[in-house]
């Protein structure tokens, strides 16, 4: 039904939070995922693959795909590399630093089956990058994952299976179905790390699926959790850490417009908006939809 991909670089802790609540999650609903688990070149010292290792002995029941990249392969490779590793229904994407619920399992896989249109359902949550209209925020602190799970039902309960189609992408937790994936591929990894999700949602639009939203899906994200854990390593000042990530978004944009328009605003500070829907739009002839995982990709990681 699910193909279950949750990539890590380092963070530990993090990781074996997220990986707690997926398997809590997955038994209660009785659902059969497949998971496919990347360590994206982390550390040694980390210990990313003994906590995947740990996780498929404690989830026997499940198929689980452990996959060590031998160089790191930063957020568009880890994403490609799983969608092209998955092979059920659809594929849902998790990112490390998360926490996710029955309950939000549960509404967007009710979103899903809305419509065949429907090709890419996310939900909210308490920090959400390029969508602060998705961003809910529990009114008490969240102490625990009880806690977690309390929002995320009512929060169901309050919207059900209400929605809202995006005209961005952000995929930080996303649903992916395989009609989507058989039209358009895998992510463009030539954006290594930014931009590469937003392409992706374009292309998707393209295609004809839309960006939806289900608002009654809530998880709890640690936000910029990879970025934390590297400034706590290396002792760098977050802000260090963020002006570097900034660089790099803005080295992105320069791939993006090269690809899309040149005539987009020459840096990523003067973007006014990130719904580029017109931009693909006019310029739909002279882009590829389809994306095939590169040889040079399939060579960077293994099995394990």
């Amino acid at each position: 039904m699910i193909s279950i991909i949750i990539p890590a670089r380092n963070g530990a802790a993090l990781t074996r939070s997220c990986l707690s609540s997926v398997i809590q999650s997955v038994r209660l609903l009785n659902l059969k995922p497949e998971f496919i688990l990347i360590d994206d070149a982390s550390d040694p010292d980390a210990g990313i693959i003994d906590i995947f290792q740990d996780f498929r002995s404690h989830a026997s029941e499940y198929k689980c795909t452990l996959v060590r990249a031998k160089q790191r392969l930063h957020y568009t490779g880890v994403f490609s590399v799983g969608l092209h590793l998955a092979k059920l229904e659809n594929a849902f994407f998790l990112s490390n630093d998360m926490r996710i619920t029955p309950h939000f399992f549960w509404a967007v896989l009710g979103v899903a089956a809305l419509s065949r249109d429907f090709g890419i359902i996310r939900g909210t949550s308490n920090y959400t990058d390029s969508h602060p209209e998705h961003t809910v925020r529990p009114p008490n602190s969240v102490r625990s994952y009880h806690d977690i799970c309390a929002f995320s039902k009512a929060m169901f309960e309050s919207n059900g299976l209400q929605f809202t189609e995006d005209q961005i992408l952000s995929g930080d937790a996303v649903l992916i179905k395989r009609a989507v994936l058989e039209r358009i591929g895998v992510m463009d990894v030539q954006f290594f790390g930014y931009f590469g999700d937003i392409d992706f949602g374009l292309r998707c639009h393209l295609a004809g699926f839309k960006l939806i939203c289900a608002k009654g899906a809530w998880l709890h994200h640690e936000g910029a959790g990879h970025a934390k854990a590297e400034a706590a390593k290396t002792k760098t000042a977050y802000d260090l850490v963020h002006q570097e990530r900034m660089r790099l978004v803005n080295e992105a944009y320069q791939l993006f417009r090269r690809k899309w328009d040149p005539n987009l605003p020459p840096t990523y500070e003067q973007v006014p908006t990130l719904n580029f829907f017109p931009v693909a739009e006019k310029n739909r002839t002279n882009v590829s939809l389809k994306y095939e995982l590169p040889n040079a990709v399939h060579s960077s990681y293994e099995i394990v």
